[in-house]
């Protein structure tokens, strides 16, 4: 067994370290730990998830790391963030140096770097709306149970406190480059699979909790330039969907757990037609083309 796999529960303030130290061996599938960004890499092909290496941290991963652990858990800044001695990667032991840091779980920053995010934080406390969400919060929540027979994990962000308007809901903190208006926020929920994490998290957590259901789930948004901040409830449409959609996927995880990981284009031959707007689009142009 996996010396950093967690037993069942619920662990308030578990933190981003000890979660994450407890990763998913591909060649072991069904002694997990699943996880919702498992599964959506997962479910898109589970032949090309297999055989490609993890996906490595980006400048957006990176800050929004650095912002959540201001916001969730601003004592971990000093142990877990590290300044770089170098001004580029350029080098040999510039580049084994920031992946001995990455792989360590720590976030490369700077200090004003730092600064900002603490700024970021402050305002997240003044939002009226959010600021009352963190009041009474338990932060960095791990839910540790299994799903169809498989051990399962999620670490949540924030726990609003057990008296409050918003005690039936989980709530995820997120950042953003693109903007605050409906438009950029469902973007962001459906690029990013924000309704998958919605319905994963709140399974589990609805499945392990000895006392309290979660029947809603909130993402507090901010800017990471402008650190403007919004705080948008996910609907009860998107939330189904999400639903539908990580059962499918937990479904074909465990019969891959089972019986292993083929190709699904290993004997067929499919008819596809375009996507409809590439179609559209080619139609319109040859169309005016003879007006």
């Amino acid at each position: 067994m996996n010396p950093q796999a967690i037993k069942p529960g619920i662990y308030p303030g578990l933190g981003m370290e000890t979660y994450h130290a407890w990763k998913l061996d591909k060649d072991t599938l069904i002694e997990g730990p699943v996880s919702c960004s498992t599964l959506k890499r997962f479910a898109l092909n589970p032949y090309a998830w297999r055989w490609t290496p993890e996906p490595k941290q980006t400048d957006a991963m990176r800050t929004g790391s650095l912002f959540d652990l201001a916001v969730t858990d601003p004592d971990a800044l000093g142990s877990q963030v590290v300044a770089s001695p170098y001004d580029n990667y350029r080098t040999k032991e510039a580049r084994e140096w920031r992946a001995d840091q990455l792989a360590a779980g720590l976030v490369i920053a700077d200090a004003d770097e730092v600064t900002h995010a603490q700024k970021a934080a402050e305002r997240v406390r003044e939002h009226r709306v959010a600021g009352p969400i963190l009041d009474g919060a338990d932060f960095q929540v791990g839910c540790v149970g299994d799903i169809a027979g498989i051990p399962a994990k999620c670490l949540l962000d924030i726990l609003p406190g057990e008296d409050g308007e918003w005690a039936e809901t989980l709530v995820d903190y997120k950042t953003t480059s693109f903007g605050l208006n409906d438009e950029a926020i469902r973007r962001a929920l459906g690029k990013w699979q924000y309704h998958w994490q919605a319905a994963f998290y709140s399974t589990l957590w609805n499945k392990v909790s000895p006392d309290r259901v979660a029947t809603g789930f909130a993402f507090i948004f901010q800017d990471t330039v402008t650190l403007e901040i919004r705080v948008v409830k996910l609907s009860d449409d998107a939330m189904a969907l999400g639903t539908r959609a990580v059962k499918h996927a937990v479904e074909e995880y465990t019969r891959c757990a089972h019986k292993g990981i083929g190709s699904r284009y290993a004997a067929s031959c499919d008819s596809l037609d375009l996507l409809p707007y590439h179609a559209m689009n080619e139609d319109e142009l040859l169309t005016n083309a003879h007006a």
